[in-house]
């Protein structure tokens, strides 16, 4: 092991942490700054945070990474379709040739997408040497987002009636500017599936993201909207072999939502820009306990307990939330096609029972190796919103939201991926569901390719258009537009 290696990057944590806690914080003074669930980390579909927890929607399977199921992550999670994570040299050759060769070309049996963040393994072989011996368990990794985003009406933050940070794009809400989005570190000690054992996670990031994903309670105050720090992922994990060959896994702490097949980190994700219901209907980050049961290779059940929503280490609202996700694959090999199903429900309001229910249905279908389709649909009902006090009487807040999500991997170095969504905020209330604008109804599509021409870097343009049936997009409450379009890319660098 090199152990100047260990030392060095025990250093880094510090200062970061040292740094995080002057910059930053947290809880951002709008409604509607949800984080998410699951791990999206190429072309294809959810994957966790974590080696220990299924994602929700995997197809790629990559365990060393934190999620649990933004929606996560995450569990909850995203990644890519049909094949397995390779180990092999293949992950790490340029296609350096891309106009010159056949370098991108796809062989037929290499994994295609972008590499998985947990499968790069950069500051792993510096820490622990390529051999990885005596790393107990440990895996580490770090990654930074940088991006630019022009929006058609208007620079600086997005306008939200609701007072949320904004009404599409999210994360990237700042028009005309580039900002730092994401440096972020992870070091898990991973779960050994076959034997009674036990795991941690840590995911630390700072960056613009960090100040929009700040819990909603238990953590610094967010000063710096464009700046901030942020534990996404806290937590003690553990292998139970009971029940079922495939057994048990639990998580105690900070951990990421089941909810949804988008994750909040930029590894989990496709796009620069997030979906609607990503950003309004899920909690993203939780403190609670959960566990996995893994029934059979096809079929997960996820439950949890909630102490707040999205809060770090502090219980908001009399009592937990419940949330609960099946998933099953319907062909045996556990390859083809997964559906699941979610439900989220308990009181979010401080001071009083005021429930707020969540329910999920999607599906993935990985067509061939090339091909992946996500279609996900999600509906709040909710009597008290998350932020502020009791609500007023008869508070109702009603949303639905339907979307998909299709990719195809080209060849080795190039994937296209698009984004269709429909959105109906019917009663105009706050978060959860709410944009502040009654009986409105958002749409929008999204398209962009990646360039991955290495196991590290990802460039990741993409062109938006959102559109809604009342004024909703802009910088002010006077100039406000019934469409928008959004021109951004980010460039994502894992290690």
């Amino acid at each position: 092991m090199r152990w100047q290696g260990l030392l060095n990057l025990g250093l880094g944590v510090g200062v970061s942490l040292a740094s995080g806690g002057m910059l930053a914080a947290q809880v951002p003074s709008l409604p509607g700054a949800t984080p998410p669930k699951a791990v999206f980390s190429t072309p294809s579909v959810v994957t966790e945070p974590t080696i220990s927890t299924p994602s929700t929607v995997v197809v790629q399977k990559v365990d060393p990474a934190p999620a649990a199921g933004d929606k996560k992550p995450a569990p909850a999670t995203v990644v890519v379709p049909a094949a397995e994570p390779s180990s092999g040299s293949v992950l790490g050759n340029w296609c350096a040739s891309c106009f010159a060769g056949d370098k991108c070309a796809d062989d037929g049996t290499s994994p295609l997408g972008p590499t998985p963040f947990p499968a790069v393994n950069i500051l792993q072989d510096w820490v622990f040497g390529k051999d990885n011996k005596d790393t107990w368990g440990l895996h580490v990794g770090g990654w930074v987002d940088l991006d630019y985003t022009y929006r058609s009406n208007s620079s600086g933050p997005a306008f939200n009636p609701s007072g949320g940070p904004g009404i599409a794009p999210v994360m990237n809400r700042f028009g005309n500017e580039f900002t730092a989005r994401q440096i972020g570190l992870m070091i898990t000690k991973e779960l050994d599936k076959d034997h009674w054992s036990w795991g941690f996670n840590i995911i630390a990031l700072a960056g613009a993201d960090a100040s929009f994903l700040a819990p909603t309670r238990g953590w610094y105050a967010q000063t710096n909207p464009r700046f901030g720090f942020d534990f996404t992922d806290l937590n003690l994990t553990a292998h139970m072999p009971i029940l079922t060959e495939g057994g048990v896994d639990v998580k105690i702490g900070r951990q990421t939502t089941i909810l949804g097949p988008m994750g909040a980190l930029a590894w989990q994700r496709p796009f620069n820009s997030s979906d609607y219901a990503w950003y309004n209907m899920e909690e993203g980050r939780y403190t609670g306990i959960s566990s996995v049961w893994h029934v059979s290779k096809q079929l997960d059940w996820y439950n949890g307990l909630e102490w707040g929503w999205g809060t770090f280490f502090a219980q908001k609202g009399p009592a937990p939330q419940y949330i609960t996700n099946i998933t099953y694959w319907l062909d045996c090999e556990a390859k083809d096609t997964k559906v699941w199903t979610t439900l989220l429900t308990g009181p979010t309001t401080d001071g009083t029972y005021a429930n707020t229910t969540v329910v999920e249905f999607g599906i993935l279908k990985n067509w061939n190796r090339q091909l992946y389709t996500i279609v996900d649909t999600q509906m709040v009902y909710s009597r008290g919103p998350v932020f502020g006090g009791p609500p007023p009487a008869n508070y109702i807040e009603r949303a639905y939201d339907v979307y998909t999500y299709n990719g195809i991997h080209l060849n080795k170095c190039w994937d296209l991926t698009s984004r269709l969504e429909y959105y109906y905020d019917a009663d105009g209330q706050g978060y959860a569901g709410g944009f502040g604008i009654p009986k409105t109804s958002y749409y929008a599509f999204t398209v962009g390719p990646n360039y991955h021409p290495t196991k590290w870097l990802e460039f990741r343009p993409e062109f938006r258009y959102d559109g809604a049936t009342n004024p909703a997009f802009g910088s002010t409450p006077a100039n406000l537009h019934r469409s928008q379009i959004s021109v951004s890319a980010d460039l994502l660098i894992k290690f």
